[in-house]
C-alpha cells in the first residue's frame, strides 16, 4: 500500500482536531447549508445544532444517527470508528477501553454499533470464484476417539463464503450446512453466467451448482490446487477469521458471530485504502 492511501493518527488530528470539526462534517454530509427559504444554516454556539439565519428553523445532525444521545464525545467516537478501520486482525471491546479511557460497556457498545451497521455488498460476484464452507467455535470436545464427534460439530457455527478473485467477499453464518441452505447462499451472490465456480469436492453441491461451470479439487486425496483451480483464497480468509477472532477476541457468541464476521468482510473488500476505507466506513455509519 502507498503512503499516500494511508490514514493514521496524525493525518486524523489534522482532519479532526476537535468535537467542532467532527460536528461540521456530520452535518455537511447529512444536510445542506442553505435553507429552503433562502437562508444559511448556522452554528449555534454551546449547542450541537444549526439555525437558519431566515427562518429560524433549527436542525440537529446527530439525530437519527449513532451517536445521538450519546455522552461520549464526538472526537472519541471518530477515533474509535478508525482505530476500528484500520485493525485488519479485529479490534476488542477491552482495547478500546484502554485506550479511549472509557467504561467497558461504553467501548462494547460503540464497537457494537459500528459493527451492526456494515453492510455486506449486495452485488453479484462473478469470473473466477470460490466458495467453500467451515466450522467455527464450539468449546464441546469430541473425546477420546471421536467418540463424541457429531455434538462436539453441532456446537460449531457453520459459515459459508465465497470470494470473487482479485475481488470482494461474501460471507454469511448458516443456520446448518445442508445442500438446500448452500444453494441458497450460491443463488443469492454468485452469477451463474460468465463464472468459474471452485469448489472442494463436496457432495452437497452436486444437485445446487449444476447451473454453474464448477471446477473441484479433491481435499481428501491431498489435492489443493490443480493448475488454476483452487479454493485457497477463501480458506486464507478462513484462517484470517479463526486467528483473528482467537488472538484478539477470545471469544466470540453465536449471538453476535455475524456482526464480527461483517467487520472482516469490510476489511477485506476495502484492504487496499485506508483513508476510502475510513471515509467510506464514516459514511456508512452517518446513514445508518
Amino acid at each position: 500500500m502507498s503512503k499516500a492511501n494511508k490514514y493514521g493518527i496524525l493525518e486524523f488530528k489534522r482532519d479532526f482536531p476537535d468535537d467542532d470539526a467532527c460536528l461540521g462534517l456530520v452535518f455537511e454530509t447529512l444536510h445542506s447549508r442553505k435553507c429552503s427559504c433562502g437562508g444559511t444554516y448556522n452554528r449555534i454556539k454551546s449547542r450541537k445544532q444549526f439555525q437558519c439565519s431566515k427562518c429560524r428553523f433549527q436542525i440537529s445532525p446527530l439525530a437519527g444517527t449513532i451517536f445521538h444521545k450519546s455522552d461520549t464525545p464526538l472526537s472519541m467516537w471518530f477515533l474509535a470508528i478508525l482505530l476500528f478501520s484500520n485493525a485488519k486482525s479485529g479490534y476488542s471491546a477491552k482495547q478500546l477501553e484502554r485506550d479511549l479511557n472509557v467504561t467497558y460497556k461504553t467501548a462494547w457498545r460503540m464497537l457494537m454499533l459500528i459493527r451492526k451497521a456494515i453492510p455486506q455488498g449486495t452485488d453479484f460476484l462473478s469470473g473466477e470464484v470460490e466458495m467453500d464452507e467451515t466450522y467455527f467455535g464450539g468449546r464441546f470436545r469430541s473425546g477420546k476417539g471421536n467418540r463424541l464427534q457429531r455434538e462436539a460439530i453441532k456446537a460449531k457455527s457453520v459459515i459459508v463464503g465465497a470470494v470473487e478473485r482479485k475481488g470482494s467477499i461474501r460471507a454469511k453464518v448458516s443456520p446448518n450446512e445442508k445442500a438446500k441452505t448452500i444453494g441458497k447462499f450460491l443463488d443469492g451472490n454468485i452469477n451463474p453466467i460468465n463464472t468459474r465456480l471452485m469448489t472442494d469436492e463436496s457432495n452437497r453441491y452436486n444437485v445446487v451448482a449444476r447451473g454453474y461451470n464448477r471446477e473441484t479439487v479433491n481435499h481428501r486425496a491431498k489435492e489443493y490446487v490443480r493448475g488454476d483451480v483452487y479454493t485457497n483464497t477463501i480458506e486464507s480468509f478462513w484462517g484470517h477469521l479463526k486467528r483473528s477472532v482467537r488472538g484478539t477476541h477470545k471469544f466470540v457468541s453465536k449471538k453476535h458471530l455475524q456482526s464480527y464476521v461483517d467487520g472482516f468482510v469490510f476489511h477485506y473488500n476495502t484492504r487496499h485504502n485506508d483513508s476510502e476505507r475510513f471515509s467510506y466506513l464514516l459514511n456508512v455509519l452517518l446513514h445508518a
